[in-house]
């Protein structure tokens, strides 16, 4: 009764570290190389070892492929937060000129392109057709 009570402790702790790793695998987009591994390892053993400059090729392309799309994600991000704060730096430059030209400033909109509308007319107050620049 003992061992039956052992073996499915260690069944449960193999499947809960298992788990972990495929939810770590997943985050860090690794599930492929991890599945190529696990099939190289176990099911596919005999042919890995047969063709073992084959399988590392594929395993190491996987895992490169991976590092790529990390790069890709990493310069997306810091494209985006660029992005964020250029608009950042817009939205307080309009504000700023809007002030210095007397709009009033209690209901603030913008309209879809980024522009602050002035609230008693709705025409864009900085940018846009026939708006006055002064000493830009």
């Amino acid at each position: 009764m003992a061992a039956v009570a052992l073996i499915s402790l260690c069944l449960t702790v193999g499947l809960l570290i298992l788990s972990f790793i495929f939810k770590a695998a997943g985050k860090l987009r690794l599930t492929i190389p991890l599945l190529c591994f696990l099939l190289f390892s176990t099911v596919l053993n005999k042919w890995a070892v047969e063709h073992e400059t084959l399988a590392h090729i594929i395993l190491f392309s996987l895992l490169g492929l991976t590092v790529l799309s990390w790069i890709a994600s990493l310069i997306k991000a810091i494209r985006r937060k660029r992005d964020e704060k250029y608009f950042e730096d817009d939205v307080a430059w309009q504000i700023r000129r809007a002030r210095e030209m007397g709009v009033p400033l209690d209901k603030i909109q913008f309209n879809a392109q980024g522009d602050l509308l002035d609230p008693r007319t709705g025409e864009p107050v900085v940018y846009g057709d026939g708006v006055p620049f002064k000493d830009i």
